[in-house]
């Protein structure tokens, strides 16, 4: 059972989420980088001990621990100005959780070719889902600079 933090204020809110980015960028180099070394293994471009297996588990660790931290994010109160911009990261967290857990689930449905194209295929949901979030906190800040004239 989860149980909402109280309200935040708007400034609370901000540097919230802003902390929240710092950390979801470590997230997304990380799933870029199983992606390139994926593709990497794939090609026949690595390191004598790096394999597709191995790096599943690894991929799966990371996921698990993504997927905890967006049930945090989850877990902000806006202020009620914002509320539904909040709902708006929400479901694009939720997209962008899907999108790596098809990342994972790929590595166990057939061929290097089959995992090269799913793989490329949710990068570049990511990626859309990157530039929706982007849009999503730029119109947090524009609202952030109206509340202060």
């Amino acid at each position: 059972m989860s149980v909402k933090a109280d309200q935040l204020s708007t400034q609370e809110y901000i540097v919230r989420w802003n902390q929240f980015l710092e950390r979801f960028i470590v997230f997304e180099t990380v799933f870029s980088e199983y992606t390139q070394t994926s593709k990497n293994i794939i090609k026949g471009r690595c390191l004598v001990d790096e394999n597709l297996e191995s790096l599943n588990e690894y991929f799966q660790c990371n996921l698990r621990v993504f997927k905890q931290f967006i049930d945090q994010a989850t877990l902000l109160n806006p202020p009620k100005e914002l509320r539904e911009i909040n709902r708006q990261l929400q479901l694009v967290m939720t997209d962008y959780v899907s999108s790596a857990e098809a990342m994972v689930t790929a590595f166990n449905e057939g061929d290097e070719l089959n995992l090269y194209q799913k793989l490329t295929t949710s990068r570049q949901q990511q990626k859309s889902l990157r530039i929706r979030i982007s849009e999503l906190l730029n119109q947090i800040a524009v609202f952030k600079t109206q509340a202060v004239k």
